[in-house]
């Protein structure tokens, strides 16, 4: 005989108590869950006092449809639109970034064009993949380090 465990016995009291017929067993509700009867007004519940210091917020209390709610809402919050700053200017690269960027773009698009030719040319093959990774290698190696290397996230700021 084996010992049953605390959550054996939960599982074993979940799946008894799905197929007990619905109504048959009372289930512990809480009275803040209850819900009034349908076109009853709710209480009004008085708002908390706000911290000193801090705006008080609006107070919305439900009374109909979604539509209502929403015109409530628009009437009581706002339209705060979001104006981002300029952008700062780009960096003006120098000729051997530009140089780099030619060759990690050129080198594959020279790939191409000897392919579609259809001719062999060994030499423009190995021009083509070294201008390629020696463009590439430059790009990674001058690379900018982050402005604050003790924040490790790059992700946009809300």
């Amino acid at each position: 005989m084996s010992k049953e465990s605390p959550d054996d016995a939960a599982w074993d009291e979940i799946v008894a108590s799905l197929r007990e017929p619905e109504g048959s067993r009372e289930t512990p509700w809480p009275d803040s869950e209850n819900v009034d009867a349908p076109g009853a007004e709710p209480e009004p519940v008085p708002p908390e006092p706000d911290p000193p210091g801090r705006p008080p917020e609006p107070v919305i209390i439900w009374r109909g449809s979604s539509e209502d709610v929403d015109a409530e809402l628009d009437r009581a919050v706002p339209d705060e639109h979001f104006v981002p700053p300029d952008p700062e200017p780009l960096p003006r690269a120098d000729a051997i970034t530009w140089a780099a960027w030619i060759g990690v773009i050129g080198g594959p698009l020279l790939m191409l064009l000897i392919t579609a030719i259809g001719r062999s040319a060994p030499a423009l093959v190995i021009v083509s993949a070294s201008g390629f990774l020696g463009g590439l290698a430059i790009l990674i190696v001058r690379m900018r380090e982050r402005a604050d290397p003790s924040n490790p996230d790059d992700g946009a700021v809300v």
